[in-house]
């Protein structure tokens, strides 16, 4: 809606702008609504007191500016500051003993979200970047000219561009006003959340409490009455010993052109499958952690005997992908180890006393739950994940190679080879579970 308003923002002072609108108010011919209420009220919150500060900069109050990225509030550095904060809640007030939540700062991996993102969503992803990149360039050269920075823009972002586009992005910097910088840095600030926003609406994080799955009918079958993904379930024969090959050596020379046209199929199925999901359609995910999760409840902690096995009954080809999928995570021994006590219900503490133990460790019991969770489950997922990239390539051979080493056929991904720039495909020779042999040897 257009702007009805015609305040005089040359008045500096709280006194003189509330003067001017008294008068302004009484002028005008139709009524303020909520939000003009509003601008009025912070017109005159943001005039000069006598001290030449207004009620923001004193602290006073707060107002919430319309784009919040342009806000530079610091955070208070003494109680007493606190306590005078109009944004202070006490609630927050915690034990001195309490423990200081560390918050990472996340980064973004464009290599990784381009790997894993939906082939629908990376013309998306490759536009983003050029628009981050663009912004980023432009910026670094407003802030050379005006010393803002010393440093040149980073090789990395300069490798992006020709040196045409190079030299036109520095003359826009060069050019830039103040406030449409401030409003550039605005733009980039959104463009990398976007990115973020992007890659949630692929990626399910872990959350600290898992909530349960869907609840599912009287008598079910798996595959059948309830779809499973990303590929099905493990049969234990036929094409399926082919839809499910060990991931780090693929038998290449085994797949014919029928094997081919049956697996292609089946993968466009399940993909189909997966995208047209009903609102309330029950299903199964080997690559959500939260399915995962609680098919270990479900079926290693119910007490009820007798409806374990009527379950166990009609899941038989569920528990056989479980297994493949934890055979096929890159779990260490130690990871192994609690896996197996947990699956034969063996108390945390009890794990934790076994585990410190064995391994000269100083684990807590709520340290082993953390590791199930966050590390083992997460770990299984990924091998579901990579077992749909897998898969998604068998078609295409020149995507496989032999390594050097152990002379296994393993996909070209950075998920089993180090990245080589040197190297005419860009990775190394040998595998990474080969890489690992040797510097443990050495070790």
């Amino acid at each position: 809606m257009k702007n009805r308003l015609n305040l005089d923002f040359s008045l500096k002072t709280s006194k003189e702008r509330s003067a001017f609108l008294s008068k302004y108010i009484d002028g005008l011919n139709f009524s303020l609504n909520p939000d003009e209420l509003e601008t009025c009220a912070n017109y005159v919150l943001w005039g000069k007191e006598e001290d030449g500060k207004n009620l923001v900069q004193k602290k006073e109050i707060e107002i919430e500016t319309k784009n919040k990225t342009w806000d530079r509030r610091k955070e208070e550095e003494s109680l007493d500051a606190l306590f005078e904060s109009p944004t202070f809640n006490e609630q927050i007030i915690v034990p001195y003993s309490a423990p200081t939540l560390k918050r990472k700062k996340e980064t973004f991996d464009r290599s990784r979200a381009l790997n894993e993102a939906p082939l629908d969503l990376v013309p998306r992803f490759l536009e983003l970047f050029k628009e981050i990149d663009r912004l980023d360039l432009e910026l670094s050269f407003y802030d050379l000219k005006t010393g803002k920075r010393k440093l040149p823009p980073r090789e990395e972002l300069l490798k992006r561009f020709t040196s045409e586009e190079i030299q036109s992005l520095k003359e826009k910097g060069e050019a830039l006003s103040p406030y449409v910088y401030l409003k550039l840095r605005h733009l980039l600030v959104e463009k990398r959340r976007e990115q973020f926003y992007l890659k949630d609406t692929y990626s399910e994080p872990l959350q600290s409490i898992l909530p349960p799955l869907q609840a599912v009918p009287e008598h079910f079958i798996f595959g059948a009455d309830i779809p499973v993904f990303p590929l099905g379930l493990h049969y234990g024969e036929g094409l399926s010993e082919k839809v499910f090959p060990h991931l780090h050596n693929i038998p290449i020379e085994i797949y014919g052109e029928e094997d081919l046209k049956e697996i292609s199929k089946l993968f466009w199925r399940k993909k189909e499958e997966e995208e047209n999901l009903g609102e309330n359609q029950h299903f199964f995910s080997f690559k959500n952690l939260e399915h995962v999760y609680q098919l270990f409840l479900f079926f290693y902690e119910v007490e009820e005997e007798g409806l374990k096995k009527e379950i166990e009954g009609t899941s038989q080809d569920l528990l056989r992908t479980l297994q493949f999928y934890i055979e096929e995570a890159d779990l260490n021994e130690l990871q192994r180890e609690i896996l197996e006590l947990k699956k034969k219900k063996v108390p945390n503490s009890q794990i934790a006393a076994t585990i410190n133990s064995k391994y000269n460790r100083n684990y807590t019991v709520n340290y082993i739950s953390t590791i199930f969770t966050q590390q083992i489950i997460k770990k299984i997922t990924e091998a579901a994940q990579l077992h749909e990239l897998i898969i998604s390539n068998i078609f295409f051979r020149e995507n496989f190679k032999k390594c050097v080493r152990c002379g296994d056929m393993v996909l070209k991904d950075a998920s089993f080879f180090m990245r080589k720039s040197r190297s005419s495909d860009g990775f190394a020779s040998r595998c990474k579970f080969c890489e690992r042999e040797i510097r443990g040897g050495k070790k």
